[in-house]
């Protein structure tokens, strides 16, 4: 009993023994993770020994005897976070903004105004050498690029901008739409439709378009519109450094010359150059003046046409230069079987405004039986009210001066032409091709067109001496490039300006004189470059430089006017056509006119 209870304790610290021995048991002993399905269960193989491990004397555990307790079995175990439950962020959670939220806005959303909105002023007003459409605006209406100067600015005469529209275009240039479209202050876009014929489109090339191709409907928008477009570029050009006078811009006309060109392709196109400007509303009604340095009459068309007569004179010069290359610049040309100087072929007039001409062309138009027209009664402008010539009493008439409206001198112009008496000894009558109407007149410019070419009748024509002729201006509806109202300060100036002069000048239509704070100042008289005596300055160097002596023998500025024969008759027949269709009498300023040299 003694040796079995020594050996049961022998045995006992054995068991002991062994169960520190598996504590320190070596690594390879040590459980381990496996990577398939027993991943997440532990191995006892190096807890469970087999039967040879057991030391002599220690009888392993038999079947049918109670399982020795075996704490190495608890021991061993790994706890379950350590194996089953690894970190989540290093395996399954990367830093998501390196790898799945970069920044928005180095990808996704670029700086607009680098990639969508390029500067308009480099696509839309950029129109150098001759004009940077602004205003405008403007515009700008993009111009149809066809071949076609606009030689509106008075800062380049000699530098005009061909606008082509292509027909062939190379493949580079294909997607380069820098200069697809211009634009002008105040004026909607326009492009000109062309004819399809069916056949397949092709690229534009460098041909310009043949206006004979084009119908007549989309011929008069395209004419109209230049018309608006270059007066436009002109009277901004002129006031850039004047803005304290661009309100005048409601009431402006402008005469512009359209020249047919044919380049050394054989290609044809039109020049339309503006030659002439004027703006203005009012008129002088003060005392009679007898030294003609006084300007009458100030409205846009009166004032245009003057400002005209001397770009006439200053071409007329250019013509009797004794330098050929200028003389090839003139406008004019000799005439046949003796007659004046004529315009060179294919150089048009035409007159542009964006007011109603006073008077006849504001009232119905009312058709007698015999053809002929009911008295659209003259009207004149007397101590600043508009009223009709018959009705102007003697004391007024001849101690005021009253001046026609611009509805009559508009009539008158179709039989005797613009450029008036004095110029008649040079050239030949230079009559209004077209006139484009904007404002409130382009609504009725059908009824305006009836009252100026038919209130005259029919059935005369035929007292008229060759060169002169009944004409008709061609009326058509425009675009207004200006305000409706003036400002207070400028409802009663005028501005005036040629082709050829260095800047505009300001007139005060009140006092017919030049402000002292004009631009332009001739001298401390303040006298107008447009008034009677100015122009007669020109007519008499005119007549000295081209040798016609007897044209410098005149005492008084009325009797060289009266001398003008053709063109005395051609004025006369216009009045008598008035007095038949009882429309009152033409209010003459023969008085006025009796200045000396």
């Amino acid at each position: 009993m003694a040796e079995a209870k020594d050996g049961s304790g022998d045995s006992c610290g054995r068991r002991r023994m062994a169960a520190s021995l598996v504590m320190h048991v070596s690594p390879e002993h040590q459980p381990k993770q496996l990577t398939g399905r027993g991943a997440l269960s532990v191995v006892r193989r190096a807890v469970v020994r087999p039967a040879s491990e057991f030391i002599d004397g220690d009888d392993p555990p038999s079947g049918n005897g109670t399982r020795p307790r075996t704490p190495v079995l608890e021991l061993v175990e790994p706890e379950p976070p350590l194996m089953m439950e690894p970190e989540p962020p290093l395996m399954m959670e990367p830093d998501p903004p390196l790898m799945m939220e970069p920044e928005p806005a180095l990808v996704m959303e670029p700086e607009p105004a680098l990639m969508m909105e390029p500067e308009p002023a480099l696509m839309m007003e950029e129109l150098d050498p001759t004009e940077p459409c602004s205003d405008t605006g403007s515009a700008k209406s993009p111009v149809p690029q066809d071949l076609v100067s606009l030689e509106g600015s008075p800062k380049s005469p000699h530098c005009p901008v061909w606008l082509e529209e292509e027909e062939n275009q190379d493949e580079d240039s294909e997607n380069d739409d820098s200069g697809d479209e211009y634009s002008i202050p105040s004026l909607p876009p326009l492009r000109k439709q062309e004819e399809s014929d069916g056949a397949e489109e092709k690229e534009p090339t460098t041909v310009s378009v043949n206006r004979d191709k084009i119908s007549a409907v989309n011929e008069a928008d395209w004419h109209k519109n230049r018309m608006a477009a270059v007066s436009s570029i002109c009277f901004e050009e002129l006031l850039h450094n004047h803005t304290e006078y661009k309100s005048t811009k409601s009431s402006v006309a402008a005469f512009i010359l359209e020249k047919e060109l044919t380049d050394g392709g054989g290609r044809c196109g039109e020049v339309y150059e503006v030659v002439a400007l004027g703006t203005g509303q009012s008129c002088y009604s003060g005392w009679l003046s007898y030294t003609g340095t006084v300007v009458h009459d100030c409205h846009a068309i009166v004032i245009a046409r003057r400002a005209l007569k001397r770009y006439l004179y200053k071409q007329l010069l250019l013509f009797h230069s004794t330098e050929p290359q200028l003389r090839q610049h003139s406008i004019f040309e000799s005439g046949t079987d003796g007659k004046p100087l004529q315009l060179k072929p294919k150089i048009y007039l035409h007159l542009y405004t964006n007011h109603t001409p006073k008077g006849a062309a504001q009232r119905p138009l009312i058709t007698l039986n015999g053809g002929n027209y009911e008295s659209l009664k003259l009207n004149c402008f007397a101590k600043g009210s508009l009223v009709p010539a018959s009705e102007v009493p003697i004391s007024v008439s001849g101690a005021r001066v009253c001046t026609m409206a611009d509805s009559d001198k508009l009539t008158r112009w179709t039989v005797t032409g613009v450029q008036g008496a004095l110029l008649s000894h040079f050239i030949q009558p230079l009559y209004i091709t077209s006139a484009t109407l904007a404002g409130p007149s382009s609504s009725y410019y059908e009824h305006v067109s009836d009252t100026i070419n038919k209130r005259l009748g029919e059935g005369w024509q035929g007292a008229l001496r060759d060169p002169y002729k009944a004409t008709g201006i061609f009326f058509l509806p425009g675009d207004n490039i200006g305000p409706l109202l003036p400002s207070s300060r400028c409802k009663d100036l005028s501005i005036n300006w040629c082709r050829g002069d260095s800047c505009i000048e300001v007139v005060d239509a009140i006092t017919g004189h030049t402000l002292d704070c004009s631009p332009f100042v001739s001298g401390p008289g303040l006298r107008s470059r447009l008034c009677k005596r100015a122009l007669y300055f020109g007519f008499r160097k005119l007549a000295s430089l081209s040798g016609q002596q007897d044209l410098l023998a005149f005492a008084t500025y009325s009797s060289a006017k009266m001398a003008a024969q053709l063109y005395q008759e051609a004025k006369a027949t216009v009045n008598q056509r008035f007095s038949v269709n009882d429309a009152g009498p033409w209010n003459s300023k023969q008085l006025v006119d009796s200045f000396k040299r």
